[in-house]
Parts: structure tokens; sequence; C-alpha cells
């Protein structure tokens, strides 16, 4: 199943990587006002456009996944390796299909 890279998704992910709108678009080779535009919900993207800004998250270490059916979370690569993702849910960001952070479902550990 494809995943949907909402505005607040790319935001999020961007947040995640320390990355402005400018190293994304270096990355993607999206255009900085498409990803304004689109962060800002001003349009939506084509498909190969969402595909270039994911690849790029992803080559940059971010992991998608969904939780509960509806919601997804970005993790970083290293962590969704290490073990499963239940584990370290704190250092994950889920949001929700409205794009508003949720709560982690597994306590923090190690705090």
């Amino acid at each position: 199943m494809a995943m949907i890279l909402t505005p607040a998704l790319c935001r999020a992910a961007r947040g995640f990587l320390d990355w402005t709108q400018m190293d994304l678009a270096d990355r993607s080779g999206v255009s900085r006002s498409t990803i304004r535009d689109y962060e800002g919900n001003r349009h939506s993207l084509h498909r190969a456009t969402e595909a270039q800004l994911r690849l790029a998250l992803e080559t940059g270490g971010i992991a998608f996944f969904r939780i509960e059916g509806h919601e997804i979370g970005i993790c970083s690569k290293a962590l969704a390796a290490e073990a499963p993702a239940q584990t370290h849910t704190e250092n994950c960001e889920i949001l929700s299909p409205s794009g508003e952070r949720a709560q982690a479902t597994t306590p923090k550990t190690g705090q």
C-alpha cells in the first residue's frame, strides 16, 4: 500500500532531520516554492513529485510507517532497524490523519 505524504508529514520529516525547505529541495530536485506551497496547503503534489520528496527523506534517514491503520509515523532508519518500533516510539513522531502529533503508544524509557 502506498503511503501518502501529507503536508504535515513532510514538515515533520524535515523537522526530524533538521532540514530547511531548501535542504529538501536540493536533495529531492523539487523546487523550494513547490515544497513551500505544498506544506502550506496551497496545492497538492503529482505522484512523481511526492515520490521524489519521499525518496529524499528516506535517503536522509527517515523511515515511514503506519500505526493502527490510519496514523502515519516517522522514525530514523537506525532506530527502526535496531528493534521493533514499539520499543522506540519515544524517538518517533506519530501523526494523526489531520497532521497533529499523537501520544506515543509506549512509555518513554531511559529518560
